[in-house]
C-alpha cells in the first residue's frame, strides 16, 4: 500500500502531555502545583503554581501546526481572565511545557 504524499507523519503532542511535563518539572524544582476546577462555573484556568513567593494561574493551550491553528481561548475564558485582570491578577497562557518551564525558571531566585 502506498502512503499518500500529503500524509503528515509529524508527531503530535496533546495539550495534556505538555501540561503534565510542565507540572512534573515544576514539582521537581520546588513548586507546588494544583489542578484547578470551579464548582458550578466554566472557564477556570488549568493550574495554580505556587512557589518562591509567587502564585501564578496558568492556562495551557495546544500548539497547532500554524499560528492560526494554535489553541484559542474560548469566549468564556477571555471573559473570566479579564475578570482576573480587573482585580490585578494575570492568567498566563502557554502553548508548550518548554515555555511554561522557562517562565517558572525566570521567577526562581538565582542560586
Amino acid at each position: 500500500m502506498r502512503v499518500l504524499d500529503d500524509f503528515d507523519f509529524t508527531p503530535r503532542r496533546i495539550e495534556q502531555n505538555e501540561e503534565l511535563d510542565a507540572v512534573a518539572w515544576a514539582e521537581n524544582h520546588g513548586w507546588m502545583v494544583r489542578k484547578m476546577q470551579y464548582i458550578g462555573r466554566k472557564s477556570c484556568p488549568d493550574r495554580l503554581f505556587a512557589g518562591y513567593g509567587h502564585l501564578f494561574l496558568i492556562e495551557m493551550k495546544r500548539k497547532g501546526k500554524t499560528p492560526s491553528r494554535d489553541g484559542k481561548l474560548s469566549a468564556g475564558q477571555k471573559e473570566e481572565f479579564e475578570r482576573y485582570a480587573e482585580v490585578g491578577v494575570k492568567v498566563h497562557v502557554f502553548y508548550t511545557a518548554e515555555d511554561t518551564i522557562a517562565f517558572l525558571k525566570d521567577q526562581m531566585p538565582l542560586v
